[in-house]
Parts: C-alpha cells; structure tokens; sequence
C-alpha cells in the first residue's frame, strides 16, 4: 500500500524542517452524567452516562452489574429539542448473543417507528458493567447537538431511566 500524497508531502517536510507539527484536530465535545445510586435496583442500575458527539457518536453506561442472561439497554436521542420528544432510539439486549437495533420514532412510545439502516455498534464488558454504542454520524441526520435518555431494565417493572423517566440529559455539542 503506497501512502498518500498529502503524507509524503508532510514526511518530506518533517525531513527538511527536522520536525513535525500537529495540525489542530476539532475536538468532540464529550460529557459524563451520573444517575442517582438509589432509584433501581442494583441489578441494572444506571450509574453514569458518557456522551461524545463527535466523528461517530458514542454512547457508554456503566452499570451496577450486567448480567449475562438478562436485561437490556435502550438509549434515547434528542436532536431537535422543541418537540420533547426522542427522535432516535437504541435498543440492546445485554446478555450474551443478544442483538440491537436502531430506530427512528416519533415520541417515548416508540409510534410510527422506522428502521435505522446505518452502522451502529455495541460492545458489552460484563468485567467493567458497560455497554457502550457507536453509531454513525450519518444515522441521526448529523446533528450540531444531541441529548440523551438511558432505560436499562431486566423485565417490566425492574427499570432504571437515566436521568428519569422521560427526561433527558443536557446537550452534547458536536
């Protein structure tokens, strides 16, 4: 594989000049959030939200404690704001084998949904107790700025929203 013009180009001058400046990189705005350690049970609650808003937008809960054989984790996005609404949403199962999905919705119920085809990744670290998404930038029509909603839960009735129910964090900037 022949490297590019633009780095031989910036190689040369590194020899020439006998150094090699960094040219400014945009930095990504990234945010942590924390969720009250007492509003779910250990199993599944939320206990920090990291948010980065950048070339992809990644997502990471950590958790009190993943459990293999159960649960699953929904990350809700707001890229509009006026109409209170999430306009994307994130399902994943956390056991092991489990699958996810990404969707287009209209409101918290998940009406007039549509499936999001894009890249979107999840990693587990059942040792660490986070999930972690990646998704494409392109997914969410390229927002300048997003919010986020996290509900983990193992059945019905056994949930932990983040940062309570129905409401979201406050805006990450691209």
């Amino acid at each position: 594989m022949r490297p590019s013009r633009a780095f031989a180009a910036v190689a040369g001058t590194a020899l020439v000049t006998g150094s090699l400046v960094a040219a400014p990189t945009a930095a990504a705005d990234t945010t942590n959030f924390t969720d009250s350690s007492t509003d779910a049970k250990p199993a599944y609650n939320i206990e920090r939200v990291k948010m980065n808003n950048g070339h992809r937008i990644f997502v990471k809960a950590s958790m009190e404690k993943i459990r293999k054989d159960r649960g699953g984790l929904s990350v809700y996005f707001d890229t509009r704001g006026p109409d209170r609404g999430p306009e994307f949403v994130v399902h994943a199962g956390l056991s092991d084998g489990s699958d996810w999905q990404g969707l287009s919705i209209e409101n918290w119920n998940g009406d007039d949904t549509k499936m999001l085809k894009c890249s979107i990744r999840l990693a587990i670290n059942y040792r660490q107790d986070t999930a972690r998404y990646s998704i494409a930038r392109k997914c969410f029509n390229r927002p300048s700025r997003i919010r986020v909603a996290a509900r983990a839960s193992t059945k019905p009735g056994n949930t932990d929203w983040a940062p309570k129910l129905h409401r979201f964090y406050d805006w990450v900037r691209h």
